[in-house]
């Protein structure tokens, strides 16, 4: 995939994307700017915040039911059924 075809790829699904996805999107892009490449170690660090991230608001009660989410989802993206 090409450069420009890959940032407007990118475009769209950010363009759809919910907040969680945002700040997964920034963390990944602030880590890249900071160490100036994004090496597995690096990658694996953003993912090890993120989830203690998600563990600390399921601790907090900061959740939604698999239904709730699934209903957005449908609603967001016109899925009947």
């Amino acid at each position: 995939m090409e450069t420009l075809e890959l940032k407007n790829l990118l475009a769209q699904y950010i363009d759809k994307a919910d907040d969680k996805v945002l700040k997964i999107v920034k963390a990944v892009f602030e880590t890249y700017e900071e160490t100036n490449s994004v090496s597995e170690k690096d990658t694996s660090k953003v993912f090890d915040q993120l989830i203690d991230k998600g563990l600390q608001d399921l601790k907090a009660g900061r959740t939604r039911s698999h239904n709730d989410v699934m209903a957005d989802v449908k609603k967001r993206y016109n899925i009947v059924g």
